[in-house]
């Protein structure tokens, strides 16, 4: 499950997307902040493993748990 860096141009919020395994990444993405819908992967980021993927880490640091 690749975990996006995401940058919305509308107010310059920088978050977290996951793209569920054997899926396409979404065409538009929503701003968490905001609400616009031209939120992008930011520049110069690729898009990492989620951490469970890992298996090191406890809870959920992109998702807050």
């Amino acid at each position: 499950m690749p975990v996006y860096t995401l940058q919305c141009p509308d107010c310059g919020h920088r978050f977290k997307g996951m793209v569920m395994a054997h899926t396409e990444p979404p065409r538009e993405w929503a701003c968490s902040n905001c609400g616009s819908r031209r939120a992008q992967p930011a520049s110069g980021t690729k898009p990492e493993p989620h951490p469970w993927e890992q298996g090191t880490v406890k809870g959920c640091p992109c998702c807050s748990g």
